[in-house]
């Protein structure tokens, strides 16, 4: 018995080698298992994406009047609603709150009297004071033995071609946006020629071309013409009665055969149909 157990554990030189390699690779293992911590690099959170992210939240919510500085008009503040005053830069939260100040029965007799109203900071009245136009009523003697009288009211007619955006939203029925869109327009024209024109203002479509009469004149005097003979492509294009190609052909209608000599020239060229010249005529000029 012992003699088989001697056998079992006698071992050749062959595998006493094996043996020796088998323990060394199992001292290697656990020596690295025991250090393999010293060899792990310490790696860094990138936090750019984070940091990005945050700084566009933080762009997002910054106040609206840093948004809109180039939103400004003139207004009444005791007569502007409140697209008005969102277009102006004031949130909805201090709108709220100038809305119940009004309801308590307060008006803004002067500028400064804004200063009053919680809702109106001192860095947003500094920026707005220039635009705010409260109109002064001046009473007249008059009446039964020198009593106050309160004067009429008389409404001034408003030249649409040269007027203003304060003058515009005196109009019945103009707000401060369509007053915006109004100058826009006008000056992507050239000004303007007819009343129906105002239809084509993104928003006017339904106004009252009869009321709005009433009110205002077109002087066609004012109109900016553009020199056709000069004009380059890009330009011309640009103007809301053209488009790209049909800029092009004038253009290049002007090289191939010299310049205009009258406009009714530019009927020779066919895609321009009667009724588009007609519309693009008043704001064109052969010579300066």
């Amino acid at each position: 018995m012992i003699g088989k157990l001697k056998d079992y554990f006698q071992f050749n030189k062959k595998e006493r080698n094996g043996i020796l390699l088998l323990s060394c690779l199992l001292l290697l293992l656990v020596l690295f298992y025991q250090f393999s911590y010293l060899l792990k690099q310490e790696s860094k959170t990138d936090f750019s994406a984070f940091e990005k992210a945050l700084a566009e939240l933080e762009y997002k919510q910054e106040p609206i009047i840093e948004k809109q500085k180039d939103s400004l008009f003139y207004f009444n503040p005791n007569t502007l609603n409140d697209k008005g005053w969102l277009a102006l830069g004031l949130s909805e939260k201090r709108l709220n709150t100038l809305r119940n100040f009004q309801k308590s029965g307060a008006t803004f007799k002067t500028k400064t009297d804004l200063k009053d109203c919680f809702a109106i900071s001192d860095e947003f009245y500094n920026r707005i004071e220039k635009y705010i136009s409260i109109p002064t009523t001046i009473p007249l003697l008059g009446g039964v033995r020198g009593g106050l009288e309160k004067p009429k009211a008389i409404k001034e007619i408003v030249e649409l071609n040269q007027a203003d955006s304060l003058q515009l939203v005196s109009i019945s029925g103009i707000g401060p946006f369509y007053a915006k869109q109004i100058l826009k327009y006008r000056k992507e024209l050239g000004g303007f020629r007819d009343y129906t024109q105002f239809t084509e203002i993104w928003g006017l479509e339904n106004l009252e071309i009869q009321k709005l009469k009433k009110q205002t004149s077109i002087d066609t005097l004012y109109i900016r013409k553009i020199n056709v003979n000069t004009i380059k492509l890009e330009k011309l294009k640009v103007h809301p009665y053209l488009n790209y190609k049909q800029a092009k052909m004038i253009v290049n209608y002007r090289k191939q055969h010299g310049d205009f000599k009258e406009l009714k020239d530019i009927r020779k060229i066919k895609p321009i149909s009667p009724e588009l010249f007609r519309k693009i005529a008043p704001y064109l000029k052969t010579h300066d």
